[in-house]
């Protein structure tokens, strides 16, 4: 006990007492608020039509703001979604559920935290949107449809649970959730903070399409980064005003609005959450367009969907999708990829003469390029079990190589062919 009192402790545990019950957790429903939360009448002033929603279980801030469907977002309208079908994504995101639903039946969903891992981190704020017919329409004509971006806004972390219980309703009038990413993050930490406040969640039962997944299989080869900004820029033609934030500064901005109860800096956050929800709208559209119809905007993109379609076992799609490319006008690059993944579907499906012809097609016009030369060989040495023809599509392989720079990587397929010509000559002697 002497030492602890010489480092300071001076009292046991059981002599300490607890802290009193903090204001705002004995705050009854309706009485004023402390610290930031004084700035709800700055954030209404900041953000107008922005207001307070009470309920049991306290308050929250939510802003709607409504777009006509033909709303232009970079290079598309916001009514292109709803021209295409759920359903044409069902195999690629592999959820049957897809088929019976229509993109008027989703609630898209992104957050902006305090943070990005951990049991700790907050959604202080979650964007919501979704399509519903036009007040006083009867129809759900296009023309009668709006798109509606909600925001919840945590003025401090004691209005989460009446945040939660808000975008729970709104779930349950929903039948799927389209999210960017939130599969991997803002999923899991909703539904986190669904149990954190031992409120049940419907999150992880609805039927579920990310986006980031198929824009990486369809748009990678071309564009490289798939973050959404970048997505923006080289896909959907948007440039953002200077009213936005880059997204690392958010959580510290929030940080900042807690401490001092400034919202000067807030607005630039709703509209960087805005602008999300708008482009994962049109993103969403560009994607199931191209699915729908197995036919993309550009060729590169064409030969990735045909890779996906292979990789999920739809041979036949994948095969109708590379044909369909080959018959518009590629660069020649473009063109002899797109002829390579149709010869390795046809010899995956056992159509190896089929392959052949393909393989000779490509080896007729690449002046720089063996692998179809390669695959000729030991097609004729295995399958046709000629030696003859396949050291002569071997020594056309070497004579191309010979013409190539000297680098280790041509020395490596300069031996493998020298010694598949040695191995051949034996073979016929």
């Amino acid at each position: 006990m002497a030492r602890l009192r010489r480092l300071g402790v001076v009292k046991g545990v059981r002599e300490l007492r607890l802290p009193s019950a903090a204001p705002e957790a004995s705050r009854p429903a309706g009485a004023p608020r402390r610290g930031p939360l004084s700035a709800r009448g700055a954030l209404e002033q900041l953000l107008p039509g922005g207001r307070v929603v009470e309920s049991d279980d306290g308050g929250c801030f939510v802003i709607d703001r409504v777009y006509a469907t033909d709303h232009r977002h970079g290079g598309d309208a916001l009514a292109d979604l709803l021209g295409s079908r759920p359903a044409a994504g069902a195999p690629y995101v592999r959820e049957p559920r897809l088929e019976a639903l229509d993109f008027r039946d989703f609630l898209f969903l992104d957050t902006e935290t305090t943070g990005l891992a951990g049991a700790g981190t907050l959604a202080f704020m979650v964007g919501v949107a979704y399509f519903e017919p036009r007040a006083g329409g009867d129809d759900v004509d296009v023309e009668d449809d709006v798109l509606v971006v909600r925001q919840y806004f945590l003025r401090d972390h004691g209005d989460e649970r009446a945040m939660l219980r808000q975008l729970d309703a709104l779930l349950a009038a929903r039948a799927g959730l389209i999210t960017f990413n939130g599969r991997s993050f803002d999923v899991p930490l909703l539904d986190n903070r669904y149990l954190m406040n031992r409120l049940p969640s419907r999150l992880l039962d609805l039927p579920h399409i990310d986006l980031l997944p198929p824009a990486r299989r369809l748009f990678r080869a071309r564009l490289g980064s798939c973050a959404l900004s970048s997505l923006e820029r080289t896909l959907l033609g948007l440039e953002r005003s200077h009213a936005d934030v880059p997204g690392a500064l958010i959580p510290a901005l929030y940080y900042q609005y807690l401490r001092t109860g400034d919202v000067g800096e807030l607005a630039g956050v709703f509209y960087h959450n805005e602008m999300d929800m708008l482009s994962m709208v049109t993103l969403a559209a560009r994607i199931f367009r191209q699915l729908e119809a197995s036919c993309c905007d550009d060729p590169l993109d064409q030969i990735s969907l045909a890779r996906w379609q292979a990789d999920l076992g739809l041979g036949e799609r994948a095969e109708a999708t590379l044909r369909a490319s080959l018959d518009g006008d590629l660069p020649f690059e473009t063109y002899h990829q797109a002829l390579y993944r149709l010869a390795a579907l046809l010899k995956a499906g056992g159509r190896r003469d089929e392959a052949v012809v393909v393989w000779q097609q490509i080896a007729h016009t690449s002046s720089d390029d063996v692998s179809a030369h390669v695959e000729l060989a030991k097609h004729y040495e295995w399958v046709e079990r000629n030696a003859a023809e396949a050291l002569a599509w071997t020594e056309r392989a070497l004579a191309l190589v010979g013409r190539w720079t000297l680098t280790p990587n041509t020395r490596l397929i300069r031996a493998e062919l020298a010694h598949r010509r040695e191995r051949l000559v034996r073979k016929q002697s």
